[in-house]
């Protein structure tokens, strides 16, 4: 197989344009938009003491560490430095996947459609200007999945051993969800044990090591005495999940049907249509497509099922087979049974319409979750003596307080649904109830429709507010928050003393 080195100049310009177009799409406008809740989860992490540090994400549980270890040693001063990690391991995924497509298909033409396809991505774009795990799970489980697949077609090498494990090591203490990947690895075994026995007791000895980093963080996460988790605002799924997620790691999901997404939808599947099943058609001949569909496959399915009962499904988490998603799409593309420029017409349409729909969601400010800046600057513009602040839970503090030092204004939460006055030391007669939009979504990305803080929820702040309906004085819609100033003084006369 020609080596990487000894592509054509053409593979080189267009792939380094690809690049910059990805990277472009991922630095516009990156400061811009308010960090959201679990943003401020990750400036928690990186500006935490050491001390702290392994205390406060076991805590919360539903975190693995590597991630926020990497961030302690980035500046995280505001909103552009802390995304910026996410933007380069973004663009480094996207340079990755043109590099291991054409050493694993010897196809420059697969490889830059595959490139493409994630520069222009929506799904990934998103996190890629997001401070969160989620591009490094992609770089590290296209990583673990490209060694394994070099090891599978018999370059069972020391250094690509090595390899395999390293990365495998990484992806698990990266994300949970990057279990996909030894189940995958795994069911593709029950197809081509015969004669593989060998292979497959090597690749067990590499799982046990580089899960045991994993092991010792669940461990420890066992002998903790109350673990948060964080995972109860997980909607269940419907069976429409499932397209949806694949549409969304396509073309991006926000809720909208504007005119040209049929088209784009359209093209997409039939890449990935076709994709697929060339994968299933060929198993025998193609073992790293029929690996792919594996990837795809298992972890969606038990991530659907398991979710029936405990709800998990979440588009990001998911991230571990977006891999799968854009090289089986290049795939079936790439061989469909018409005109090269058909099939190649076919890509760019899902990349322009990827594009456009980044484009238009910037333009119109919708990439922001919540609008943590606009609600700090309203109260403070709007605060009199004896006001007070009510939070769904004491860390919603952290996200005011990025954007307003709040001085003496005092603050409190919901216990049982009654306010915990004890935090309050001075007189309150009016309450700035901060409601965060409680229509989570496991597919969007930006911003969600608005919703009616009176409308009964899972929330106990919708309960409080419901009860006290005649007492709110003010009320302000922003991307993902309602502020609402309630007045309290009849309730809360005396509360200080």
């Amino acid at each position: 197989m020609p080596s990487v080195s000894k592509r054509t100049r053409s593979f080189w310009w267009i792939g380094a344009l690809i690049m910059l177009a990805g990277l472009a799409l991922r630095l516009w406008q990156l400061g811009r938009a308010s960090l959201w809740y679990d943003e401020v989860i990750t400036e928690l992490y990186a500006q935490a003491s050491w001390d702290r540090f392994f205390t406060q994400v076991l805590e919360i549980g539903n975190h693995t560490p590597l991630y926020f270890i990497l961030m302690r040693f980035f500046p995280t001063d505001n909103e552009f430095w802390l995304r910026l990690p996410s933007v380069m391991l973004g663009v480094i995924g996207v340079a990755l996947l043109i590099y291991c497509s054409v050493r694993l298909y010897a196809d420059e033409r697969l490889a830059l459609l595959a490139g493409g396809l994630l520069a222009f991505n929506p799904y990934h774009i998103w996190l890629s200007r997001t401070a969160r795990p989620y591009p490094l799970l992609f770089v590290f489980s296209l990583l673990a999945s490209y060694y394994f697949l070099l090891l599978l077609r018999g370059e069972r090498t020391r250094k690509n051993w090595i390899a395999f494990t390293l990365c495998s090591m990484i992806a698990y203490v990266t994300h949970y969800f990057a279990v996909g990947l030894p189940l995958a690895q795994y069911v593709l075994f029950a197809f081509i044990l015969r004669g593989n026995r060998g292979f497959f007791r090597r690749w067990l000895w590499a799982q046990v090591i580089a899960g045991i980093p994993l092991l010792i963080w669940i461990i420890a996460l066992l002998q903790q005495d109350q673990v948060a988790f964080g995972i109860g605002w997980i909607p269940r799924p419907r069976v429409t999940a499932i397209p949806v997620t694949l549409w969304n790691m396509l073309l991006g999901y926000d809720g909208s049907f504007p005119w040209y997404l049929p088209v784009g939808l359209a093209a997409a599947a039939v890449g990935l249509g076709y994709g697929i099943m060339l994968a299933v058609r060929e198993r025998k001949k193609d073992r790293q497509n029929f690996y792919w569909f594996w990837l795809l496959v298992a972890p969606l399915s038990l991530g659907f099922v398991v979710s029936i009962i405990r709800p998990l499904y979440v588009d990001r988490y998911f991230t571990v087979f977006l891999p799968s998603v854009i090289l089986l799409a290049a795939h079936g593309w790439n061989h469909l049974p018409l005109r090269l420029y058909w099939r190649i017409g076919l890509a760019v349409v899902v990349m322009v319409v990827g594009s456009v729909s980044v484009v238009t969601t910037l333009e119109r400010e919708d990439d922001e979750k919540e609008d943590w800046r606009s609600a700090a600057a309203f109260i403070e513009s709007e605060q009199q003596p004896e006001d007070a602040l009510l939070l769904e839970e004491p860390i919603v503090i952290l996200l005011v307080r990025r954007y307003w030092d709040t001085g003496d204004m005092p603050y409190t939460w919901l216990e049982g649904g009654s306010l915990v006055v004890e935090q309050f030391k001075t007189p309150v007669s009016r309450v700035w109830a901060l409601y965060r939009n409680p229509n989570e979504d496991g597919h969007q990305q930006g911003v969600l429709p608005d919703f009616d803080p009176f409308e009964p929820s899972n929330s106990p702040l919708s309960d409080w507010l419901i009860a006290r309906r005649d007492q709110v004085i003010m009320q302000k819609e922003l991307n993902g928050i309602t502020l609402l100033l309630v007045d309290m003084s009849g309730e809360l006369a005396g509360a200080a003393n």
